[in-house]
């Protein structure tokens, strides 16, 4: 293998399916069930599985590129396309991961924001998420690993939605396939954002321990979220008119004021305090992912460009002003998902199959 990744810094095959389902349950979810089922009503649910069944191909050529080079990206890059070019891709990754750090800290804070603290700053907030981050990054792999496992208790509150069964209107399901196909594929692509995650593969490979075999886990987290996400919309749409959630922002989170309990009277600040279990994950990953590839291109230790790349992203949170700026970000990276997902990972995959036959012959 290409790879000089020492094997005690390496994981289980199965933790993919942990890695994976960290990077697709970000602060994302909380809204992924609004544009959807405005262009695909009740018939949103058939997009999840178009969307599940899309990701799942994708799933086997990023396998299929990594088992026939047994490299990560960054050689792989390299490999392809020669140092400058190789370099070039590699950069356009740093500043995505960059990007979508920036989107899911200032999301967060938002939520803070409205839910919690409305009058407070944002960048104190900012500033301690980061000082965080450093402290899980410096750890590395393994403990990016550790923390997203962590964040699998945010399982546990989505089972929370359940207590909103005495407030469900059935007939909002009905009638059943009245969406155009047009429809559900414009809402087939507006759900790509969720699944986006799937890239960090390419960088995570060289830290599995006979990574060939962390494929089917792959396969199972997509299944895991698949369902997830056909619940978070069957239940939107069975809680909320379509006209009810184009004023809504949160839905996933508005589900909590429906949940009482004698001993706590605003169930939804733990729900809008628990996000911060999606939040570290995704992060903390794409920190580590920039900083490595940082690291390889100019031979410099990742613990000297960390605090480099916190502060782009502190600096960066703190001139994203208000919710208008956050969709902006947001438009941004769905775009880059989408060119990921539909255009350069079967570019890559056309490249590699030409490649091995080329190397066959010669």
């Amino acid at each position: 293998m290409n790879s000089t990744v020492n094997e005690r810094y390496t994981v289980s095959p199965y933790l993919i399916f942990v890695v994976i389902q960290s990077m697709q349950f970000g602060l994302g979810f909380l809204s992924m069930a609004i544009k959807p089922i405005q262009l695909a009503g009740q018939d949103a649910w058939v997009s999840v599985l178009l969307c599940a069944i899309i990701i799942h191909v994708v799933i086997y050529m990023i396998y299929r590129i990594l088992n026939d080079n047994e490299a990560d990206l960054i050689h792989i890059h390299q490999q392809f396309f020669g140092k400058w070019a190789g370099g070039g891709l590699n950069l356009i990754f740093i500043g995505y991961f960059l990007l979508n750090s920036t989107y899911q800290i200032r999301h967060f804070i938002e939520v803070i924001q409205v839910w919690i603290f409305p009058d407070m700053k944002t960048w104190p907030l900012a500033l301690v998420l980061l000082l965080l981050t450093y402290y899980m990054v410096a750890g590395g792999f393994r403990v990016i690993v550790g923390i997203c496992l962590l964040s699998l208790i945010n399982n546990i509150l989505f089972l929370s939605m359940f207590f909103t069964a005495p407030f469900l209107h059935f007939n909002n399901l009905s009638p059943i396939m009245d969406h155009s196909p047009s429809d559900i594929i414009k809402a087939t692509k507006e759900l790509t954002f969720s699944y986006m995650g799937v890239e960090m593969l390419f960088f995570c490979y060289t830290f599995i321990k006979t990574p060939k075999k962390s494929q089917r886990w792959a396969h199972w987290a997509i299944i895991a979220m698949t369902t997830i996400y056909l619940v978070e919309i069957i239940y939107s749409v069975l809680l909320f008119k379509t006209e009810q959630l184009s004023t809504e922002i949160w839905p996933a989170l508005s589900k909590y004021k429906f949940i009482q309990f004698p001993f706590i009277e605003h169930f939804e600040f733990i729900g809008a305090s628990a996000t911060v279990l999606r939040l570290f994950p995704i992060v903390c990953l794409c920190l580590w992912a920039s900083s490595r590839m940082m690291k390889l291109m100019f031979t410099i230790k990742q613990l000297t460009v960390l605090p480099i790349f916190l502060i782009l992203i502190f600096t960066a949170v703190c001139l994203i002003p208000d919710r208008n700026s956050i969709e902006v970000v947001q438009t941004w990276l769905s775009k880059i998902g989408l060119c990921i997902i539909y255009v350069y990972i079967p570019f890559m995959y056309i490249l590699d199959i030409v490649r091995m036959k080329v190397r066959r012959t010669v």
